[in-house]
């Protein structure tokens, strides 16, 4: 298609591409008004459909071009901020997902955001599925909100992002996934314990790989090592041998769905060993619990007088 660029250089300098493969490899080119005191980057005139990349480079020379997913302040945008638009050191404010999440809950995240998060657009969220780079963009420079504005705007957001993260990521563990678990606990190491903190995951010692090394407020070196079945018998000498390689003054604190007696007989005379649990709770969250393996149940006085009388009539 053929364009007047003088024409449009009349009433249009800034100019907004949004490339559509599926509807042709076509460039849908849009421009903002010169005279207008403020722009909506998704609002603007619709110009032409060009055919070849060719033309847009064309333009490029004559307008400043936006392309429609290009990280853009919508706040700059809005007050024609050009020469901010265009500054490559601009940072926005971002929400950043843990990484090693897999693909698929990323997009069952983007779904949920797009569905129940009115103020933001698939332009906010496109990022989550990118494995090296996972995030939401929230599409505002940090020079046109400071801190305290932006958590006054988008805590209520970032806070919900995070439940949903979390509910996720609990389902995905709850039908096995290991990796998931380590991810999960190594992101929010509290949840096993109140002021821990993470050393490292995946840490090498001669004869094996500690799931996830960390400390506890005492300072004392903590060895967690996770199961997804309930019989897995490395557990014990995994809980053993570990600690060896770390020091004498370390906890081990393993993490199962639960334990066969027989593994948990066993773990009980592993020397600093710790049992726990992880549940999903009623807010749908993962929870990690001390594990029990023989609760004593304590008997009232009542119910001990009953029993003895029980025995007493047994004899009689």
């Amino acid at each position: 298609m053929e364009f007047n660029l003088e024409i449009i250089k009349q009433s249009y300098s800034v100019l907004k591409v949004d490339y559509r493969q599926d509807e042709g490899e076509k460039y849908f080119v849009y421009g903002y008004r010169n005279d207008e005191e403020e722009w909506d980057f998704d609002n603007g005139d619709f110009l032409m459909v060009l055919d070849e990349k060719e033309q847009i480079n064309v333009l490029k020379r004559n307008f400043t071009v936006f392309y429609k997913n290009q990280w853009l302040c919508n706040d700059c945008f809005r007050y024609k901020k050009i020469e901010n638009l265009e500054a490559e050191s601009r940072e926005h404010w971002v929400w950043s997902a843990w990484s090693g999440l897999p693909n698929n809950l990323m997009k069952g995240l983007q779904n949920k955001i797009l569905v129940g998060v009115p103020q933001l657009s698939w332009k906010n969220v496109q990022n989550l599925v990118n494995p090296s780079d996972c995030f939401v963009d929230f599409n505002i420079c940090t020079d046109c909100i400071g801190s305290d504005e932006y958590e006054e705007k988008y805590t209520k957001i970032v806070n919900q992002l995070n439940l949903w993260e979390l509910e996720l990521a609990t389902e995905v563990i709850l039908k096995g996934n290991e990796k998931m678990l380590e991810s999960y606990i190594a992101h929010n190491i509290e949840i096993v314990e109140t002021d821990m903190k993470l050393i490292d995951t995946q840490v090498k010692v001669k004869d094996g790989v500690i799931d996830i090394l960390a400390e506890d407020k005492n300072g004392t070196a903590c060895i967690l090592e996770l199961k997804m079945r309930t019989n897995d018998k490395n557990l014990i000498w995994q809980s053993a041998y570990y600690q060896s390689e770390i020091g004498e003054d370390v906890r081990v604190i393993t993490i199962a769905p639960s334990y066969d007696e027989v593994i948990s007989k066993a773990l009980m005379n592993v020397r600093n060993i710790e049992m726990k649990i992880f549940i999903q709770d009623d807010k749908g969250l993962l929870k990690i619990e001390s594990f029990e393996p023989n609760p004593k149940v304590k008997l009232s006085e009542d119910k001990i007088i009953l029993l003895a009388n029980d025995e007493q009539d047994k004899a009689i």
